[in-house]
């Protein structure tokens, strides 16, 4: 097999610790020989970017390893490397989801890539809305986030994903999960979640949507006339009746400032 690089990727990270989990502002930088490829690329938002990854011989030989966030180093903490996004696995082929923000000629601005700079591109593929969105789709949680701060950027990621952009009520359906998940669940994941949302908050419900994938057909997400925000039999949040005015605010402000946290 012989493969061809169809462009670099430009990006300010250039080690792999310093890379954020869910990767930094980056562009796609398409070689003149391959400038005919990009004829209507504008009609897609998304791409798969592929690119081949910059790892060492011995790495290559590597089938198992401890993901990142994974605290047990022994038997119980491995995966196999077809089970997660490890850069270490037998053909070092990286896959990355990324928005397109702007074009320059034959340069593609992207709103995040997890590729180091220099990375070869080997190609670029849409991402199709009528075929890649499974919304349905569920998977066990691989490593418990390192931080507050790293599950915050990793929910607005996919909230945003299902609503489209970063609205104060995203941020706030973002913090109440983010609330929840650090004082009932040590900042892991449920599982499942059963939750009802107000009525009248229906961008709160599109955060909470994608963030929790709970959905009103699979009775796992129920709306109610007051404004109050439960998870189950878990705990009940209610808004505070005046909120940071942008949704950055909200992202930065104490928890106090937001809502009222009880025991259901």
């Amino acid at each position: 097999m012989r493969l061809r690089a169809v462009g670099v990727v430009r990006s300010p990270v250039k080690e792999r610790k310093r890379m954020p989990v869910w990767g930094a502002p980056a562009s796609v930088e398409i070689h003149p020989a391959y400038a005919d490829a990009l004829l209507r690329i504008e009609k897609h938002s998304h791409l798969w970017v592929f690119g081949w990854l910059s790892m060492g011989r011995d790495e290559r030989h590597v089938l198992q390893v401890t993901p990142r966030g994974v605290t047990d180093p022994g038997p119980e903490g491995l995966h196999g490397v077809f089970s997660v996004r490890s850069p270490a696995r037998p053909n070092p082929i990286g896959l990355t989801a990324a928005r397109v923000v702007g074009r320059e000629g034959l340069v593609l601005h992207m709103d995040r890539l997890d590729f180091l700079d220099g990375t070869p591109v080997l190609d670029l593929k849409p991402y199709f809305i009528t075929r890649d969105l499974i919304f349905s789709a569920n998977g066990l949680q691989v490593g418990k986030p390192r931080s507050r701060e790293d599950l915050r950027e990793s929910l607005v990621v996919q909230a945003v994903h299902f609503h489209g952009a970063l609205a104060p009520e995203i941020a706030l359906a973002v913090r109440i999960v983010e609330h929840f998940r650090l004082t009932y669940y040590d900042l892991n994941d449920p599982g499942e979640y059963r939750i009802i949302v107000p009525l009248a908050r229906p961008v709160l419900a599109d955060g909470l949507m994608g963030i929790t994938r709970a959905t009103p057909g699979r009775g796992t997400l129920h709306f109610a006339a007051l404004d109050t925000m439960r998870f189950d039999s878990i705990a009940a949040y209610r808004p505070e009746a005046v909120l940071p005015a942008s949704a950055e605010e909200i992202l930065g402000a104490e928890d106090a400032a937001l809502f009222i946290c009880e025991r259901a």
